[in-house]
């Protein structure tokens, strides 16, 4: 059975669009007003009155091409006004993790109140990660993020970034290391003292797994999730992918794995259309 230190992931385990849920208590911050100042080139938001933030729940593409797109559109919001909702402490850089939308707009402008998170997703310019924040405040994150991606917009064009079936073992193992979304139907689940893993292969030196700290499985079984509830369903997970005895994602909270029931999965689908052309 693997073992492997937790990557900080959360999961998702939900069908098609988010039920709307009661916010942890992290996600009810009074919102503010502030002031869209700067982007750095690592794509953080410069506020007036904070030295540095980032967006909560997304992560901008890794490469040169998709990012400089990405920091393009949040560079036309320059100098807006924005109203801020802080969701988490600062980070070893110094940034605050928060939900940045356009303020009210100004005499004889546009009424419209855009959220930059959902803005950069609903185009394609940015990944639903909430894998480094406290808790994940925006789940209608990942609707955006399929019909995204469903449209080929923005980094779904690439077909680098869609899904990775979990018996591609040899295209995930170029992968570690990087943010990947894997496809698969879980073939096992091993219940430890410590950690419970959900194996998709049966040669545990090479296949795929996810790695839940106990903790973590406690909250998933509170909702009804079980070993026996999940062997042989297809699940979409998310994260940086490691390298242990084959590869695997860890995570830390119950909010990142999509179940993906009645439908096939996407990586299926998008191979499909390749061998097509």
């Amino acid at each position: 059975m693997r073992i492997g230190a937790a990557a900080g992931l959360w999961v998702m385990l939900t069908v098609g669009p988010v039920a709307a849920r009661e916010s942890p208590p992290a996600c009810k911050d009074e919102a503010r007003q502030d002031r869209l100042a700067g982007i750095t080139a690592e794509g953080d938001l410069v506020l007036g009155s904070e030295r540095l933030a980032r967006l909560a729940g997304i992560r901008l593409p890794d490469d040169s091409h998709h990012r400089q797109q990405a920091l393009d559109w949040l560079k036309l919001r320059v100098g807006e006004p924005l109203v801020v909702s802080i969701q988490g402490d600062r980070d070893r850089w110094d940034r605050r993790p928060l939900r940045a939308r356009l303020g009210p707009a100004q005499a004889g402008g546009p009424s419209q109140r855009l959220d930059l998170a959902h803005g950069l997703v609903e185009a394609g310019l940015a990944f639903v990660d909430p894998g480094a924040d406290p808790v994940f405040c925006q789940p209608e994150l990942l609707a955006l993020e399929e019909t995204a991606r469903e449209r080929r917009l923005g980094l779904w064009a690439d077909g680098r970034y869609n899904p990775i079936l979990a018996d591609q073992t040899e295209r995930l193992k170029e992968r570690v290391g990087s943010f990947v979304i894997v496809e698969g139907r879980v073939r096992s689940v091993g219940e430890r003292k410590q950690r419970t893993y959900l194996n998709f292969g049966g040669h545990w030196a090479e296949d795929f797994t996810i790695i839940i700290p106990r903790k973590t499985w406690m909250q998933m079984a509170g909702r009804g999730f079980s070993a026996a509830s999940l062997t042989g369903r297809a699940l979409r997970a998310r994260g940086i992918l490691q390298s242990w005895q084959g590869t695997a994602l860890a995570v830390d909270l119950p909010e990142m794995i999509e179940r993906l029931e009645g439908e096939g999965l996407q990586g299926s689908r998008d191979e499909d259309k390749r061998l097509a052309r």
